[in-house]
């Protein structure tokens, strides 16, 4: 019986000892798949989060690029047009005023200064003795925006200017219009853009060139907007007027506007025609039959024809032999009592 005990003892101390093996065994097992499973996680490549930023980060780029693409077409190219636009228009009148004669053709003068900085083929800088158009043509500039683009946000850019025009719609201001095709390409996408691009500039301080030619460059006239207003002109303010050198606009008069003053072919403007008085006392021979209206005294319109002229002798203590005709006495309200014939 004794053995049997020791026997049956043997067995159990066995069994329980299989059974503490067991427990630890499962314990063990477990912490090493989770180990395994922190290592997955970890170091298994993210396909979801990777596919999401690169998503946002193609979003960015286009969002640059078109946010550059649309400056060009609402900001860069207006500003340029406008600042190249004063730059060759006063280019223009430093040629006038070098060559001592009128402009050809103004629409092609002003667009070669424009796009190339020459005209005839010649640098114009190299006639006035001006550095104006160096370095400020709508060809430079353009070049300057490819480049800065190119080196900030990696693009290339392809712009091509199909015109450049100047014309007036209202008498103090110059409006300038450019058209131009621009492609703009990355490594993420294509723009191909048509754009009718314009600007304004005032015509005020600029020198008339019409008294440039006429007067071989002896006699300079600023353009000075009058602020009399068209029903309060009295022999005062004509006095006023002609110290001043101003213009004035009347609706539906003959005279040039501002552009037209470029070139030999005056006549009535419509929407935009400008006057000034010339002063006698600035001429020589100060003494003229003419009427002392800008336009009409250079164009010689009443050249000769002393009946059709008055002397204003309320302006004489000033300006001696100043003359108008009867046409412009009644616009600027100059009265019997200050005007006798010419003759």
């Amino acid at each position: 019986m004794g053995a049997v005990r020791k026997t049956i003892d043997f067995w159990r101390a066995k069994k329980s000892g299989f059974a503490g093996m067991g427990r630890k065994g499962i314990f063990f097992t477990f912490i090493a798949i989770t180990i395994m499973a922190v290592f997955i996680i970890i170091f298994t490549p993210q396909s979801g989060v990777s596919l999401q930023k690169n998503s946002q980060s193609l979003k960015t780029r286009i969002g640059s690029v078109d946010g550059y693409v649309s400056d060009l077409e609402s900001s860069y190219f207006e500003t340029v047009l406008r600042a190249t636009t004063f730059k060759a228009v006063l280019s223009l009148i430093f040629y006038v005023n070098s060559t001592g004669s009128y402009l050809t053709d103004f629409d092609s003068a002003f667009s070669e200064v424009m796009v190339t900085g020459r005209i005839n083929g010649l640098p114009i800088d190299s006639i006035t003795g001006k550095k104006i158009m160096e370095n400020s043509t709508l060809t430079d500039w353009n070049n300057k925006i490819i480049s800065t683009a190119k080196d900030t946000l990696n693009v290339n850019t392809t712009i091509t200017i199909i015109n450049v025009s100047a014309s007036q719609s209202k008498p103090w201001n110059i409006d300038s219009r450019l058209l131009v095709n621009f492609t703009v390409a990355s490594n993420v996408a294509e723009w191909k853009k048509s754009s009718a691009v314009t600007a304004t500039i005032g015509i005020e301080g600029l020198h008339d060139p019409y008294y440039l030619v006429n007067t071989e460059k002896a006699y300079t006239n600023q353009i000075k907007k009058s602020t009399v207003e068209f029903n309060q002109w009295n022999i005062e303010k004509v006095r006023e007027h002609l110290r001043n050198g101003s213009y004035m606009y009347w609706q539906n008069s003959d005279a040039p506007s501002f552009l037209m003053r470029f070139t030999d072919s005056i006549g009535p403007s419509g929407c935009c025609g400008i006057e000034s008085f010339v002063n006698p006392n600035k001429i020589t021979p100060s003494d003229r039959i003419e009427s002392y209206m800008d336009y009409l005294f250079w164009t010689h319109k009443f050249a000769g024809n002393c009946t059709q002229l008055y002397n204003i002798t309320g302006l004489w203590d000033e300006f001696k032999f100043f003359k108008l005709d009867l046409g412009h006495m009644a616009k600027y309200n100059i009265t019997s009592q200050y005007a006798v014939k010419t003759c």
